[in-house]
């Protein structure tokens, strides 16, 4: 087996279209040995399933940890020492819940991952990218806002950050010359909507959204939430870009809304789980979405998630949305708790 640093530098020139010879199905059973021996709270738990360096011959039977693994400090999914930690993210959670935590040694392939994705995946150039968001220094560990922060030097540091110090969104400028490439997450849109009065873009504008679209004093379904935020900034909804990730993988999946489905770079992969047998759910059928992202590398690559979906391709779903059993959560969640804040 390779050590750490070998695989992650051959994991980097793969992501960056340098080493083509390279398979998804070797790259991800090399990382899991790897994990397995270096990461001891993940090695207890695929013993315990029975699975092992031995007998998982092929990436479907990597098991996938569940999201709730990384709300334990004691026993986070780390597969480097903690010595050498750099970063943590953690994700927003609620105000009763356990926040999760994501640890780096370092942040290379995350990074590579958020821009190597957004072009393998054919998505807009970034000229003049307007952010609804807390800017970077304000929120050091929202892996959101650092994504944000990613994507603003591929436009050569031109970026607008939104939301000051106090929580007020400012807007100025926004609608007048170049067409504006606007990012945030589906809540924060909602109360900007809310709180203020039609905000036209220059045309050919188009919209970053993610997070749920759940509310707390309003519910709107996805396509409901679309027409209505096309309205308000004067831009089709086919022009809104819907992006599904989390604080524990390092990898995004992104929709336009005249697609399918949610689609992922190459070094991803989903599955769907039937809740019943556990095992993988038959084509067309729902089940509990899992998601193996060799950019995780540094903790787990294999991330059972708490969202139904069905399959349509290797890396491809169709979000069917939250368990209903499950505990809100996410970006999402975060910013309207900080506009919404007294």
């Amino acid at each position: 087996m390779a050590d750490g640093s070998s695989l992650k530098n051959r994991l980097l020139a793969w992501i960056r279209g340098e080493n083509s010879g390279l398979s998804f199905e070797g790259v991800a059973l090399e990382v899991f040995a790897h994990q397995f021996s270096q990461n001891q709270p993940y090695r207890r738990y695929c013993d315990a399933l029975g699975r092992t360096v031995e007998n998982v011959t092929d990436w479907r039977e990597i098991p996938a940890l569940p999201t709730d693994a990384f709300k334990f400090p004691a026993h986070l999914p780390r597969s480097f020492d903690p010595s050498r930690v750099t970063r943590h993210f953690l994700t927003s959670g609620t105000t009763t819940d356990v926040r999760g935590r994501h640890e780096f040694e370092d942040l290379e392939l995350y990074e590579a991952s958020i821009t190597e994705g957004w072009r393998q995946l054919g998505l807009p150039g970034i000229s003049n990218p307007w952010f609804l968001s807390q800017i970077p220094d304000s929120n050091r560990e929202s892996s959101l806002v650092h994504m944000f922060e990613v994507l603003e030097r591929e436009s050569e540091g031109n970026g607008q950050w939104m939301i000051d110090g106090s929580a007020r969104i400012d807007s100025a400028g926004i609608g007048a010359g170049e067409p504006v490439q606007l990012f945030s997450t589906a809540l924060a849109l909602l109360r900007w909507m809310e709180s203020a009065d039609r905000q036209p873009l220059p045309e050919g504008s188009w919209v970053f959204e993610t997070g749920g679209y759940k509310g707390l004093r309003e519910t709107l379904a996805p396509d409901a939430f679309r027409e209505r935020l096309g309205d308000f900034l004067s831009i089709p909804a086919n022009r809104i870009l819907n992006e599904y990730s989390m604080t524990e993988l390092s990898s995004q999946f992104y929709r336009w809304p005249d697609e399918p489905a949610h689609r992922g770079p190459s070094w991803t992969r989903i599955r769907v789980i039937d809740p019943q047998s556990g095992k993988p759910a038959a084509d067309g059928q729902p089940g509990y979405l899992e998601i193996v992202d060799l950019a995780n590398l540094g903790s787990v690559a294999a991330i059972r998630t708490q969202d139904l979906a069905i399959a349509t391709g290797d890396s491809e779903f169709v979000l069917l949305g939250r368990d209903p059993g499950a505990l809100p959560r996410g970006c999402s969640r975060s910013s309207d708790d900080l506009l919404t804040k007294r």
